[in-house]
């Protein structure tokens, strides 16, 4: 649990963690740099045996400090939580179950709740119940930091530091390269959507983690793929103008790539306010997962057969 000049809710978001249904709960907070009460709270935390705590006097970062959180925790499951959110009561138990049911998962994730601060209202997050690492070069399916990683499974496990704020979804990738993904269908985690800093609505934070995503991943994605992120990097730079010019210039080189790019930004952008009308912000994710998934099938039903010699 990383944090920074948050300790009221950091320590609401820690008794989360605490207070789950398992026996056996390790809690590593990495205060980064804090210059209010922050040390304060941590040292009352730090009272409970479970609980460590580490300072750093200069900030590295949320990515760089979940990387100290890592190296710190001696558990073999693996999990996350920002200090403005919380673990739903059931969730660490939901999700080791799921975990010893499935042997082969690398990770698994859930859905989750979304708290607006500002008007009161809760919804539920229902994404894709099922993803792999090519659906996951699309779109971060995991949408937040949540989840239980089984560590044996992966070598150096860490966040890449150079991606913010899409340094989680480049580790989802990763792991998911290695592994399969699993999905527990309800919500067990909830995210608070505020009026504070957070580096995921500062916008030069959003074009230069998905840039940097798409400089780094790129080489493995199909030609849409990459199309699709280069017009959401105009986009979010230049507004809709920018992000057609993006789309006209693939259509040079690649014009069946650029239509499908731009098939899914408009079915995104579309299924986007009316998952807002609907209080079902997972809408979008969830058609893209199928129009993404229904283009897989397609181009391997057209991929011809491999002839015995």
């Amino acid at each position: 649990m990383p944090t920074h000049n948050r300790p009221e809710q950091l320590a609401g978001a820690a008794q989360s963690v605490l207070s789950q249904t398992t026996t056996a709960v390790e809690l590593v907070i990495v205060d980064d740099a804090s210059t209010d009460t922050t040390p304060e709270t941590t040292a009352r935390l730090a009272e409970d045996s479970r609980v460590t705590v580490s300072r750093n006097e200069t900030s590295v970062g949320p990515g760089g400090a979940r990387n100290q959180g890592i190296a710190a925790a001696s558990g073999e499951l693996l999990g996350f939580c920002d200090d403005d959110d919380a673990w739903l009561p059931d969730a660490a138990a939901a999700l080791v179950e799921a975990l010893e049911n499935r042997p082969e998962l690398g990770f698994v994730t859930s859905w989750h709740r979304v708290l607006h601060d500002r008007s009161g209202r809760t919804v539920e997050y229902r994404g894709p119940t099922h993803f792999d690492a090519d659906d996951l070069l699309w779109f971060n399916f995991v949408a937040l930091p949540f989840g239980v990683i089984r560590r044996r499974h992966f070598g150096d496990l860490s966040f890449d530091v150079t991606l913010p704020p899409c340094e989680d979804w480049d580790l989802w990738l990763r792991c998911a390269q290695e592994r399969p993904v699993g999905v527990v269908p309800r919500p067990l985690y909830s995210y608070r959507q505020h009026g504070g800093d957070r580096v995921t609505k500062k916008g030069t934070g959003r074009r230069g983690g998905r840039q940097a995503f798409l400089d780094k991943h790129g080489d493995e994605m199909t030609a849409s793929c990459r199309a699709y992120h280069a017009a959401v990097v105009a986009q979010e730079s230049g507004g809709r103008p920018a992000m057609r010019r993006s789309l006209r210039t693939t259509v040079s080189s690649e014009p069946g790539a650029a239509a499908f790019a731009g098939s899914v930004l408009v079915a995104t952008y579309a299924t986007s306010a009316i998952g807002i009308r609907r209080g079902d912000p997972g809408l979008p994710a969830r058609v893209l997962h199928r129009l993404v998934r229904r283009s897989r099938r397609a181009a391997a039903s057209t991929r011809p057969s491999r002839q015995a010699p």
